[in-house]
């Protein structure tokens, strides 16, 4: 090959320094470097040589990243030359804090990416670079400064909540970052027994709502209520669960009665679930004619009871009605038909003398009339002779 002059240097303190800009058209590699000392009236000619290598300059570029604590995160790096050109080989060594991560990485059509898990102890903000490592082509660089973005954690709590069928539930949850403090923005995803319910909503005052709406036709007891928060850019996802109890309808039924005018009698009401099935927790509130409803609670028996004095001056019949109080676990319900108290008419008996001699058969007779006089049509008479 032939030498080509570049350069000439002037010889100061025994160094010879020049500048040379390198054509942007010339042959990368290695070349040889040839230096010759001209020959003066005080010292000899002399010729040295060395290497020069010759490389394409390259611009490397690192984007941000935006991760979780523990993620898995893909770090990107971009490498090009002349400007706007991918550079197909080579490694780039990420750095995160200035500290290397990971192992170099391979140039695929001007892009590396490595997959790097998070360490605990990372913060938001720390500076991401590249380093592109020189090969016999291209020329290393080094990218700007890109930034680790953390996403801070979350915790979500869900309250508990019981429900008819038929009716609208509002869900509740509360959702705080890591710090105990509320979350203000994003959004969250209700689940009914993992199965999605509606569309996300959004996150206010670090609370959110969801309706829902209970089936008619719902399974009676427990579903499992999960609140999801949605990943965004500042906060981590978690999930919030809690139970939602759907109750179980109930009905009540009157056990009738009857009494004497002035005595103390029980006002009994049964209660049972859709099966029939004697429902055995709750309160039953009874009230009797127009008076003051009494609270009863529903024994093992599945059955209320208070206790009721019938008044002197009582008289045909007299209607009672209960309710069921609402609870965790069953509804409320009212009494479909009326029960009913008898208040006992009081009875005249009148018995008939008899005149009998030895061995004659007797007939026995009364009379029974009510208190209105009137003649009573039913009934028993007991005959005993002393």
């Amino acid at each position: 090959m032939t030498k080509q002059q570049i350069g000439t240097a002037t010889v100061e303190n025994g160094v010879a320094e020049t500048t040379y800009t390198i054509p942007g058209d010339a042959t990368t590699g290695s070349r040889v470097l040839y230096a010759t000392y001209e020959q003066n009236d005080n010292y000899m000619l002399a010729e040295g040589y060395n290497t020069i290598e010759i490389r394409v300059p390259t611009v490397t570029t690192v984007s941000n990243v935006l991760a979780s604590i523990g993620e898995t995160a893909t770090f990107t790096a971009n490498v090009k030359h002349h400007t706007d050109q991918n550079v197909n080989e080579g490694t780039v060594q990420f750095q995160l804090g200035g500290v290397n991560i990971g192992t170099p990485v391979n140039v695929s059509n001007g892009v590396a990416n490595l997959q790097y898990e998070i360490p605990s102890n990372t913060e938001d903000g720390t500076v991401i670079t590249a380093v592109f490592i020189e090969t016999t082509t291209y020329g290393a660089s080094v990218s700007g400064e890109g930034l680790l973005s953390i996403r801070e954690g979350t915790n979500v709590v869900v309250e508990n909540l019981s429900a008819n069928r038929g009716t609208t539930a509002t869900i509740t949850a509360t959702i705080t970052d890591a710090d105990g403090d509320n979350v203000t923005t994003g959004q969250a995803q209700l689940y009914i027994d993992n199965t999605i319910s509606g569309e996300p909503v959004n996150v206010v005052g670090g609370s959110v709502s969801f309706s829902y709406d209970v089936a008619n036709n719902a399974v009676v007891g427990g579903h499992t209520i999960k609140v999801s928060y949605l990943q965004n850019d500042t906060f981590d996802p978690a999930d919030g669960t809690a139970t939602l109890t759907v109750r179980t309808p109930t009905t009540l039924t009157a056990v009738n009665v009857s009494g004497n005018k002035g005595s103390t009698i029980p006002v009994t009401v049964r209660v049972t679930d859709p099966n029939s099935s004697a429902i055995i927790d709750g309160t039953v509130n009874i009230t009797i004619g127009n008076g003051t409803a009494q609270s009863a609670t529903v024994g093992n028996s599945g059955e209320a009871t208070i206790q009721y004095q019938i008044p002197n001056d009582a008289s045909g019949t007299i209607a009672f009605t209960a309710v069921y109080v609402e609870n965790v676990n069953y509804q409320g319900s009212t009494m479909e038909t009326a029960g009913v108290i008898t208040v006992r008419k009081g009875v005249t008996l009148v018995v008939d003398s008899v005149k009998a001699e030895l061995g004659d058969e007797i007939t026995l007779g009364a009379t029974v009339t009510d208190e209105n006089s009137a003649l009573v049509d039913e009934g028993t008479v007991t005959y005993e002779i002393e």
